[in-house]
């Protein structure tokens, strides 16, 4: 038997050198794939500076790309050590030589499979990082959730799909050929011939072998596993970015993605609160904590002050959400790139805000926060993909505009079916649920259709009839689809030259062609902003309705240094008033979406009671802007927060709210560190007490869908 054994032992002494130039050589093309990720998406001016962080990354890289070898290795290794097992009798000598002999036929196919989904999964990260300038995070997960087909189309239509998935094909005849000359060829190296082993040897050997397998998937001796939290090697985000690996970062998304469905309590946890919501509701609302009420919620409660304007007129109330809008965009209005067309007289004209952050980065989280008048959770699902799709919340703006004896109506550009939203818009009040079928019907026929349903300008045409025929006060919430993925226009529309400024072009990230696709897309829907805004102002309507603009969230198609946090996820808030009651915001104030709700209901309602948590933003004290990335801004800079005081990063403006650079530490610093925190633990209790006590009216909207 000692005989055998040594020959078993001698075969997967082979083997074992097979996976070792397998792993070498993979280890290698990670780090020419993160060489390529470096000269897309870096900015090479900044990376000169920071040559030894770099460096640092491509190590940090070369081992997190090792563990996820490690891991792959351990099913062969695991199945060695189980035979090493049944190497004590003589009577399993058959089956087991055939098993040792035959194994390169388990290996080619398993290293086959499991090495194209680590590249195809790195290939799906290069492609996102294009499109959040992230790596793969929860985010992915909506190519399920969202309308799959729609989503299917745009990449086909956006990528070189077919030359992909050849490349692909290619690249796994190539994979698993070169896998089988590896585990078949003669040649050898390192030589070891052992004539005889015991079986305690035999087995221990494999033992050893498969522990230090999974020290190696550890990535790190320390208490510690390697994880994305060593990442922060560097000032630069795109170099802690950098270090990372897209299959690393998807196996986060899916620990994201179940913790996210496991707590409803984890962002008082997650920033030490615990238990004690009522410290939360103290430090949010800047009060001892002896004042907060029994029921902490009635401290949301507010009333509109009395309006004579608003109670003689009953104006109606359009809050339109554009599909893409982000305030970055603003900045390029020149002759030759003009991404804002004739709106920029309107804004001009009225009124708006750019340092203003919009929820989320995701079109859901944002149209579903501003249902309800709510900042998003940095831990936290987004509403209409929890159990709280079915909970009435008490904030919702529909509901308040009823109470006021308003029709409030829900406007979608596609299928108002897409991700539930219809179902969470019926839960919150909305009378009904409006789309394409509606709309279609409504004007006689569309003139023509993107994938995902409507063009902006019949959209609006709708709203506009929705509004000049209306008898009684309207809320519309009303949300576009034409900035979009993949970025089509409509026949009829003339598109004026668009010339990227070189500025503009070095910035770049991902195919040029498809930025300039993005471009005449934003461009086209400024357009057919610019003709509703400038039709409701030649009409009637001028002195009956209150337009609130905003985008779901901005994109980013270009390289945003770690300074631009602002940028990279502002929105406008515009606002157009009749002339009676008009009024400018101060154009550097900073807000969120959660602040929309009350400021609409102190201009449009007279002494109607209401409950929020954002704030007016006419309020000219405490303003700031918030997001679901533990960000918070205001005119002295920010913080980005953290679970621990210690590692919350104080903020500092550079230039005129140009860079949020790293600042001192002073106490109103701290104290926006505590609003954000107790702000998110607010909504945790709030959030938690709806579902458990269904506060509010249970209405139901007309439409079927």
């Amino acid at each position: 038997m000692k005989n055998a054994r040594a020959q078993w032992f001698n075969q997967s002494w082979l083997y074992l050198k097979r996976i070792l130039i397998v792993n070498v050589a993979f280890l290698i093309i990670g780090s020419i794939w993160r060489w390529a990720f470096m000269t897309t998406f870096g900015d090479s001016r900044e990376l000169s500076q920071l040559g030894a962080a770099v460096f640092k990354a491509f190590v940090l890289g070369f081992r997190f790309d090792s563990t996820v070898l490690f891991y792959i290795n351990a099913i062969p290794l695991l199945i060695l050590l189980f035979l090493s097992f049944f190497t004590f009798w003589q009577g399993f000598e058959p089956a087991l030589t055939r098993i040792y002999s035959r194994f390169t036929a388990f290996l080619v196919p398993y290293y086959t499979v499991m090495l194209f989904i680590v590249m195809f999964i790195t290939a799906v990260d290069f492609g996102f990082y294009s499109f959040y300038q992230d790596r793969i995070n929860v985010l992915i997960f909506g190519y399920f959730e969202d309308d799959t087909v729609a989503i299917t189309k745009t990449i086909w239509r956006n990528y070189p799909a077919v030359w992909i998935f050849l490349g692909l094909g290619l690249f796994t005849y190539l994979l698993w050929k070169g896998l089988k000359i590896n585990f078949t060829q003669g040649r050898e190296w390192l030589p070891w011939r052992v004539q005889k082993i015991s079986y305690p040897v035999f087995v221990l050997f494999f033992f050893v072998l498969f522990v230090l397998n999974g020290v190696g998937a550890r990535g790190s001796l320390a208490l510690f596993p390697l994880s994305e939290m060593d990442t922060g090697i560097s000032k630069s985000i795109f170099v802690n970015h950098l270090s990372f690996n897209g299959v690393r970062a998807f196996g986060r998304a899916i620990e994201l993605k179940a913790q996210q469905i496991s707590q409803w309590d984890s962002n008082l946890r997650h920033y030490g609160y615990g238990g004690n919501y009522r410290q939360a509701f103290a430090d949010f609302y800047q009060i001892p904590l002896e004042q907060v009420p029994a029921d902490p919620l009635d401290l949301m409660k507010r009333q509109t002050p009395k309006n004579e304007w608003a109670a003689k007129n009953r104006p109606h109330v359009l809050l339109l959400v554009m599909e893409s809008m982000g305030a970055y965009w603003f900045n390029y209005d020149h002759p030759e790139f003009n991404l804002l067309g004739d709106f920029k007289k309107h804004l001009t004209e009225d009124t708006y805000l750019t340092n203003f952050l919009s929820s989320t980065n995701a079109t859901i989280g944002s149209l579903s926060c501003l249902m309800i008048g709510s900042p998003q959770r940095p831990i936290g699902e987004f509403l209409t993909e929890s159990d709280y799709l079915q909970v009435p919340f008490r904030s919702s703006t529909a509901r308040v505009f009823k109470s006021a004896g308003y029709k409030a109506r829900f406007l979608y550009g596609g299928n108002p079916g897409w991700r539930e939203v219809n179902k969470f818009a019926i839960k919150q009040g909305f009378d009904t649920v409006e789309g394409e079928s509606e709309m279609t019907e409504a004007l006689g026929g569309l003139k023509e259709r993107h994938d995902w349903g409507v063009y902006d300008e019949e959209l609006f045409d709708y709203v506009y009839k929705t509004l000049n025929e209306s008898t009684e006060p309207q809320f519309l919430l009303t949300m576009t689809t034409t900035n979009h993925p993949p970025y089509q226009l409509p026949e009829s529309y003339q598109l004026p030259d668009l010339k990227t400024p070189d500025e503009l072009k070095s910035r770049l990230i991902g195919d040029a062609a498809l930025a300039e696709k993005r471009f005449r897309t934003y461009r086209y829907s400024s357009d057919q902003l610019a003709k509703f805004m400038t039709r409701l102002k030649n009409s009637p309507l001028k002195d009956k309705v209150i337009v609130a603009i905003t985008g779901d969230h901005t994109f980013w198609i270009v390289n945003f240094t770690e300074q631009e946090l602002l940028q990279k996820g502002s929105v406008p808030f515009y606002l157009y008033l009749p002339e009676p009651i008009r009024k400018k915001l101060d154009p550097e104030s900073f807000g969120s979406q959660a602040d929309i709700a009350p400021t609409l209901y102190n201009l449009a309602l007279s002494e109607v009671p209401y409950s929020a948590l954002g704030r007016d933003l006419f309020d000219k004290n405490g303003d700031f802007a918030v997001n679901a990335f533990n960000l918070i801004a205001d005119r002295t800079g920010g913080v980005l927060t953290a679970s621990k005081p210690e590692n919350d990063i104080p903020l500092n403006w550079e230039g005129h709210y140009d860079r949020l650079v790293r600042g001192e530490n002073t106490d109103h610093k701290k104290q926006l560190a505590i609003k954000y925190k107790s702000l998110m633990s607010v909504l945790d209790y709030y959030f938690m007490k709806e579902k458990q006590d269904q506060k509010g009216l249970a209405d139901h909207a007309d439409s079927s869908r």
